[in-house]
């Protein structure tokens, strides 16, 4: 009931707002550039009516599940108009949650384009002990489908008794194409994760180009961190990021 609820309340929020490192050379000496150095960098992009990508810990009223610390909100790892852009049908989805005395959490992902109210997928997580990004990773049941666009929801459960409680965010996800010659360029940079992730990047594609260096974040640590700069996050550059997370089981009846 609480995600038909909230997919109402985003379609009616939604129609109303919808709006390589050069290093200088001495003498004859030539400096190479370490691929440590390198940095990947997102384009900018513009806002086109998506939600916020924060959510503030005291926008829940009566329920706030945050512990007080320096990063206390819901954030969306994403650019800045909080549209996640991906080629895979099962990308996978960052975001920042806050340290929380609250354990339970449920994710959900609907049809944006068909305005289906029923979520395609969904599924109840137990969060982790500490503060961090999560990586929730769409299983290969989900078959996002080309030039559609998605919405999902993140909720940490405050009051299993009362889910219009929830403690949540949501973002836009939208599955688009490469151009052939990309594709073919990709292959060949099968070996060079830094080289394919800015070929993402400049192509405009979020969830590949941030899961590429996430898989290799500890041999290029500035590449990662220009690239969450680059959109704004750079605050978040040296969190720890975690496989989300443990499937809280439904109850048997």
């Amino acid at each position: 009931m609480f995600v038909r609820n909230f997919l109402g309340l985003s379609l009616v929020g939604l129609l109303v707002s919808a709006p390589p490192v050069n290093h200088p050379q001495t003498g004859k000496t030539k400096v190479e550039s370490s691929p440590q150095l390198q940095a990947v960098t997102f384009p900018p992009t513009t806002s086109r009516g998506a939600p916020s990508r924060t959510r503030g810990a005291g926008s829940r009223g009566p329920c706030n599940p945050i512990i007080k610390q320096e990063l206390s909100n819901l954030t969306v790892v994403v650019p800045e108009n909080n549209i996640g852009t991906t080629v895979s049908p099962n990308p996978n989805i960052y975001l920042y949650v806050p340290k929380s005395s609250k354990r339970k959490a449920e994710f959900a992902l609907f049809d944006w384009t068909n305005r289906v109210r029923e979520p395609i997928y969904k599924i109840g997580l137990s969060l982790p002990d500490s503060a961090g990004i999560i990586k929730v990773s769409l299983p290969k049941t989900v078959e996002l489908k080309p030039n559609n666009t998605y919405i999902w929801h993140f909720g940490i459960v405050c009051d299993p008794d009362n889910r219009s409680l929830d403690f949540y965010i949501n973002s836009l996800l939208e599955r688009t194409t490469l151009k052939p010659e990309t594709e073919d360029k990709l292959k060949e940079l099968q070996e060079k994760p830094l080289d394919q992730a800015k070929l993402y990047a400049e192509s405009s594609v979020w969830s590949e180009t941030i899961t590429t260096l996430e898989k290799s974040r500890v041999a290029n640590p500035n590449a990662w961190r220009e690239l969450l700069k680059s959109v704004g996050l750079g605050d978040y550059a040296d969190i720890q990021i975690f496989d989300c997370c443990q499937e809280i089981k439904p109850a048997k009846r």
